[in-house]
């Protein structure tokens, strides 16, 4: 017995929140654990085409509009103000000393473009650098170039075409 209006709890919680309202929980929905099961399949079937993954030919487009729109781009774990690994954190010290107006993507709240940007850049590691629409590479290529001097030229190109 317990059980049962567990579930039939549940499912109408998981029906009011698939369904967008408290009508779930309308005495007319809750017949029993059977129908409610029966109602919850059915609305969820209904909604599973909002959950569709992307194709990675659309995931792809998708990166490619990003690389073309921003004249120095980083995918990388986290955000600018909120890094969430080391390397990302490196990655945006090192383009913030530029003091350059940079945009970056967080892989971690976009699983396609997260495993999408590897398959793009044909590189394992994030952060990816992208500037004027070329792939730089990781944290690790961004110290050499830092060091040689190399990724501030690239910088003030890209702050050219960015005037």
């Amino acid at each position: 017995m317990f059980r049962n209006l567990l579930s039939v709890v549940a499912l109408a919680f998981l029906s009011s929140n698939l369904m967008g309202g408290a009508e779930a929980f309308a005495p007319h929905r809750m017949v029993s654990a059977a129908s409610t099961t029966a109602t919850t399949t059915t609305s969820a079937l209904a909604m599973s085409d909002d959950f569709l993954q992307e194709t990675p030919e659309i995931t792809k487009e998708r990166i490619e509009a990003l690389v073309e729109s921003h004249p120095v781009l980083l995918f990388m774990k986290g955000s600018k103000l909120f890094p969430q690994c080391g390397f990302s954190n490196t990655a945006t010290q090192i383009l913030q000393s530029y003091q350059i107006d940079f945009h970056t993507v967080d892989v971690l709240s976009d699983e396609a473009i997260r495993q999408g940007v590897k398959d793009f850049s044909q590189w394992p590691t994030i952060p990816q650098l992208y500037v004027c629409g070329e792939f730089v590479g990781g944290s690790d290529i961004m110290i050499e170039l830092y060091q040689t001097g190399e990724l501030g030229e690239m910088i003030e190109k890209a702050k050219a075409d960015m005037i």
